[in-house]
Order: structure tokens, then sequence, then C-alpha cells
């Protein structure tokens, strides 16, 4: 595969990858921890072993060779992104989707990103001083995107909402981080050849142990509710509403099956632009989203330009380390 066609795909995996939370906008009668709950389940834990088994049937082979160093990472960088999902739920809750993807991704793209060019001590070369630049680009879009933001946001939510949902954020990008590390490191840097075809293979434990701390979380807060308790019939959800979820798993589980054969069609060298390439696909497809949704309906002319030259700057970022492929 050429690696314009390897890019297109990971192209496509962001921009669907980004529009995942859309069903969550077409929700009734059904409260917010409840859709986490089932997301958690149907679209964490069963959706990608179901694309394993329809897409990549051969691949269960794959886990029988993974050493214990690489099960152990699976499990723990599944974990962590697990509680990710769990503070990047109640972010987009908070400050919107366009704005939560924003800071999580960003982040996500910065630490995964370094830890590629660290990874392959290639920090002091050409490679490495495109990489920089392009993170100090995306560090300052976010600076940027903050003080832009928080004043879009200020007739709706008052400061302390607005930090608090920025710090979600964060933390659901230092997670988004080490999704990545953990794809890169087991996935492509294996001492056998044989495992680093239809990566895809991955995603699959990783995601189940992300779903664990998902579904504990999201039960106790939803029966933290006064007027909730899930259990009995309260656990169920309508049909329209089940749909909804599963296309939220059926777009996020399927990002990464699109993700994965554009990252093994590219060459060891080129893997450095995948996880951007997705990232700022995402970002940008969110931000479609904030304006579809009037996210910053009312804010002044000034603050919207400078929210516009944030993801232009973005984009800046994400040519840079394109053009060095």
């Amino acid at each position: 595969m050429e690696f314009k066609d390897c890019l297109a795909f990971i192209i496509a995996a962001g921009l669907i990858n980004g529009s995942f939370v859309i069903p969550i906008r077409y929700l009734k009668h059904s409260s917010h921890e409840k859709m986490w709950l089932y997301h958690s389940v149907i679209s964490i834990a069963i959706m990608p072993w179901l694309f394993l088994l329809v897409v990549f049937p051969n691949a269960f082979a794959q886990y029988t060779a993974l050493p214990l160093r690489d099960i152990t990472f699976l499990v723990f960088g599944g974990t962590v992104f697990g509680l990710g999902q769990i503070s990047f739920a109640y972010a987009i809750e908070k400050i919107g989707i366009a704005l939560s993807f924003t800071i999580n991704l960003g982040l996500g793209l910065v630490i995964g990103s370094m830890f590629v060019v660290l990874e392959r001590s290639a920090l002091f070369t050409s490679q490495g001083y495109w990489v920089t630049a392009a993170i100090i680009l995306i560090l300052c879009s976010l600076i940027l995107y903050y003080f832009a933001g928080r004043e879009a946001k200020i007739t709706q939510h008052d400061h302390k909402i607005y930090r608090l949902g920025w710090l979600l954020a964060i933390m659901a990008g230092v997670a988004s981080g080490l999704q990545n590390i953990t794809f890169v490191v087991v996935a492509f840097d294996l001492p056998s050849s044989s495992l680093n075809t239809d990566s895809y293979w991955v995603w699959p434990p990783f995601l189940l142990a992300a779903s664990i701390p998902m579904f504990i979380g999201f039960l106790y807060r939803a029966n933290k509710q006064p007027t909730t308790y899930i259990t009995g019939k309260a656990f169920c959800l309508s049909f329209k509403n089940l749909a909804l979820v599963t296309l939220m798993g059926l777009c996020f589980t399927g990002s990464l099956v699109l993700y994965s054969i554009g990252m093994s069609g590219l060459s060891h060298s080129q893997h450095i632009i995948g996880w951007p390439a997705f990232m700022v696909s995402i970002i940008l497809a969110s931000q479609c989203w904030g304006c579809v949704y009037q996210e910053t309906k009312g804010i002044g002319a000034k603050k919207y330009l400078a929210l516009l030259l944030s993801i232009v700057m973005l984009v800046i970022a994400i040519s840079l380390l394109a053009l060095k492929n």
C-alpha cells in the first residue's frame, strides 16, 4: 500500500473517531452515566473482539506469542486509558465536544509523538527538529484555545467549571498519549516480525482492560445520582438508545480498524506521521461538530478568530510532520 493510501485510511479513521460521541446528542430519557456505562460494555469490551473475529480472524494466533512484558503493557495502558475516558466523558459534559477533543487529543499528540522521537533516538535529527517544531505549535495552539475558549464559555459556565473541564480533558490527554505508546511498543517494536501484520490485534485486549474501570466508574456514578439506581429494569435501555450506543461503538471501533490498516502499511520510519494525522483529523472533525451544535454561540469576533487561529496552528503542525515523510 502506498504512503498516500495509508494516510487516507488514517485520516478517514480520525474523521470517524471525531464523530463517535455525536449519538449522545440524540439519546432520550437516559442519564449521562447510563449511556457511557453501556458504551463501556458494547463499544469498548465487546465490539473490538467482534471486529477482530470478522476482519482479522487469523490474528487470534498472535496472542499465544505475546511475552509477559507486552501483556502487562496492554493491561496497564488499557486501564489508564479507561480512567482517561471517564475524565473525557465528563469533560464533554462541562466544556463541549470541540474543546474536549482538542485538549485531549492535542496533549495525546504531543506525548505520543515525542515518545516515538525519543524512543528511536531521533530528537537531534532533522526529523526530531520537525516534530519538536510541530509540538511547540500544538502547545501554543492549546494555550491560545484556553484563553479564547474561556471567554466563549463564561456566559454558560463559571470559571471554576471551565477549569475543571480543562483539568478533566488534560487527564484524558495524558491517557491518550499512553494509548499511542502502547500501540507502537506492542504492535511494532516486538522482536518477532510475524506480529507486525494486521496490527489491529493490539486493540481488543487493550480496550477490554479499559472497559473495566469505565464500567465500575460509570456504574458507581450512576448509582450516586439521587433519582437513579442501576439495577433490574433500570439497567435496560430503550431500543432507540441501544441503537445509538451501538452506533457509537461502530464509529469508535471501526475507526481503530482503519487506523490499524493504515499504520500497518507504513514503513518503520513513517510511523511518526500516523498518530499525528489520526489525532488532528479527530480534532478537525470535532471542531466541525462544535460549529454544527453552536458551542461557540455568542462569542465575539476577536475570540472567534483566535479559536480559528488555534485550529490553523494545528493544521500547520501536522503539515510539518507530513512534509518530512
